[in-house]
């Protein structure tokens, strides 16, 4: 999937790194952060651990990202509600503790994935274009835009976003 971010001075790329929360991967997902605008934290809502997971990742990238990380909960697998373990309240009560947003996905349905993607990417370039407005007395880099290519594919189940 190819996401074209263009201002009218720049392009931006996007590069996202999938470590599936594994702990072999701890000391390399600190590095990641350093550079990181914008982190996803994803747990199965069929697996009560990878949500109680959740906070112990919330507490790294405190500890290893910037302050202004762009960031998002995501509960997914939400196709499979016969087998949840962790409710939708639960999810959105954890995102508003930490002021994160939340929503709830399904990678094989399908749900909600293009959604948490340009959500964050538009979060992120919003930041930028404040700290581009903020830094330039001539307004020099103009507004971003995103431009998507979304299928007009429908479902008939739908999550939502805080």
């Amino acid at each position: 999937r190819t996401v074209k971010i263009t201002s009218n001075k720049y392009l931006f790329s996007l590069n996202f790194r999938d470590t599936a929360g594994q702990e072999r991967f701890r000391t390399i997902t600190t590095a990641y952060y350093r550079g990181a605008m914008g982190i996803m934290l994803v747990y199965d809502i069929t697996n009560e651990k990878s949500f109680d997971n959740i906070k112990n990742w919330i507490r790294n990238i405190e500890e290893h990202a910037s302050s202004d990380v762009e960031r998002m909960i995501l509960g997914n697998k939400c196709d499979m509600n016969e087998k949840r373990q962790v409710s939708k309240e639960k999810g959105e009560k954890l995102a508003i503790d930490y002021g994160i947003k939340f929503l709830e996905t399904s990678a094989k349905s399908s749900i909600n994935v293009e959604e948490a993607f340009f959500t964050l990417a538009r979060d992120i370039m919003t930041k930028l274009n404040r700290k581009m407005n903020d830094n330039s007395s001539s307004g020099a880099g103009g507004p971003v835009k995103i431009t998507e290519n979304r299928s007009k594919k429908s479902s008939f189940f739908r999550c939502t976003l805080l």
